[in-house]
């Protein structure tokens, strides 16, 4: 797997809860799975089949919630863009 986090603390992330989007994108993520992560504070985007599912975190954690055994950072869908071929 491919990961770039542009925060530290962010990249200590293992799994998510995703909101929407692909089907087999939805419920807990296991992020060290997927081919390749691009997370900021922002934007969680995902590569899938030929393009990047983009997701938002839907509340943002708080800094002693990133990386605990709790609950995973929920994140919702908000769109999908194409790799340039």
């Amino acid at each position: 797997m491919r990961r770039v986090a542009r925060d530290p603390s962010i990249d200590a992330m293992d799994s998510v809860h995703l909101e929407g989007g692909p089907e087999a994108l939805t419920g807990a993520v296991e992020l060290t799975g997927l081919k390749e992560v691009i997370i900021t504070e922002r934007k969680l985007k995902i590569r899938y089949g030929n393009g990047y599912e983009h997701f938002e975190p839907v509340d943002a954690p708080q800094q002693s919630d990133i990386g605990s055994n709790e609950e995973p950072v929920r994140f919702r869908w908000v769109g999908r863009t194409k790799i340039a071929e």
